[in-house]
């Protein structure tokens, strides 16, 4: 019985995080007058007019022709198309976004959700990014990716896109998106290719339902989102009132580390970044000072030595290679990671060893040999 209303209650925080304009705030007021998702479900409008900040069209929408089985319907529909909904009670919810002000109540997602066992970094900046920026927000986003940190960002034009195609370029890279639109809207349209192989090499997440189209200010609301998700804030090229200084400020507030990449005193693009850095924040020229400020080791040589090595072996070495680091894998894990079979693995393990590429700590873990 107990599961049975576990299930009932996600089922009515999914349809409370699905109606329009229904955000976080008025979520949390709901609750807090009515203690659960199924009691505000079963609210009457008298009881409703008695919430602050819940207006006429608020209580409109929340009773409508409503019926669990329409809600449940709608639900396993949305589940077809590949979207997930995880709310704040369960273990899945994002345990860093749980700690910060206005916190979401439910997440929509494709692919999957960050692992909390592993850093995350957010790379914001500049739309209207110079081509010196994009260089700089790619090769930011692969070394992080390189060193086992995941990107967060907003998919958006400039140095959001050029950070998250630079971590996908790591073939174990990870990259999450949050969207200031539902996740199965792609905006801009233009990154519908990297909205699609983000969803393989991390996920597109939004607070937002499914079907929500572009609002200027939906994006705003998100950035809280972008950095709460993050242990760090890496802004490049922001201007005085960029909007990526908001992500700054939101990560400020959630006590998270601010990074940013310095600029000309007299270049407007670097103007906000700039006077994050008089406030306190880290002068940043090069991941190892992001990996630093977070407690991250770093091997300052790995990238450079894994190209290097990588020019002498064969194809599906390769494909081994590139994902072994100084973090021992067990065989198991490295089979499902890159899908060969343990034993042809195995061989082309010990040809790695043999080639002084890799060796062999403890039973069957493997490491990028130093």
């Amino acid at each position: 019985m107990a599961e049975h209303r576990e299930t009932e209650e996600k089922l009515f925080a999914y349809w409370l995080c699905s109606l329009p304009e229904m955000y976080s705030k008025k979520i949390e007021k709901l609750l807090e007058y009515f203690g659960s998702c199924s009691a505000v479900f079963h609210a009457k409008r008298c009881q409703l007019a008695q919430i602050e900040n819940i207006g006429n069209s608020d209580i409109d929408r929340l009773l409508m022709d409503k019926k669990t089985e329409m809600i449940q319907n709608d639900y396993e529909e949305m589940k077809k198309q590949g979207i997930h909904f995880v709310y704040r009670e369960e273990e899945e919810f994002p345990e860093k976004l749980k700690m910060i002000p206005d916190a979401p109540f439910g997440l929509f997602y494709k692919g999957k959700l960050p692992n909390p066992e592993k850093p995350s970094v957010a790379v914001v900046g500049a739309r209207k990014a110079t081509a010196a920026g994009r260089r700089i927000a790619e090769r930011f986003g692969y070394e992080l990716a390189a060193n086992g940190v995941q990107v967060i960002s907003g998919m958006a034009l400039g140095i959001d896109i050029f950070s998250q195609k630079g971590a996908m370029q790591w073939k174990t890279g990870h990259t999450y998106a949050v969207l200031g639109t539902g996740v199965d809207v792609c905006y801009p349209r233009s990154h519908i290719e990297m909205y699609m192989r983000m969803q393989g090499n991390g996920g597109v997440i939004s607070e937002f339902p499914p079907g929500t189209p572009a609002l200027p200010f939906h994006f705003p609301i998100r950035n809280r989102i972008i950095s709460g998700l993050s242990d760090g804030v890496l802004v490049i090229e922001a201007r005085k009132r960029s909007g990526s200084l908001i992500t700054a400020e939101c990560g400020l507030e959630q006590g998270k580390e601010i990074f940013v990449v310095p600029g000309g005193i007299s270049d407007p693009q670097y103007e906000g970044g700039n006077a994050l850095l008089k406030s306190g924040a880290v002068l940043v020229t090069e991941v190892k000072d992001i990996l630093d400020g977070l407690g991250i080791y770093l091997d300052m040589d790995l990238i450079e030595r894994k190209k290097k090595t990588n020019i002498m072996l064969e194809t599906t070495e390769k494909m081994v290679y590139a994902i072994l680091s100084l973090e021992p894998i067990h065989i198991s894990t490295l089979s499902r990671e890159v899908r060969i079979e343990p034993a042809k693995l195995m061989e082309i393990l010990l040809s790695l060893q043999k080639k002084g590429a890799v060796e062999m700590v403890g039973n069957n873990y493997f490491i990028v040999k130093i």
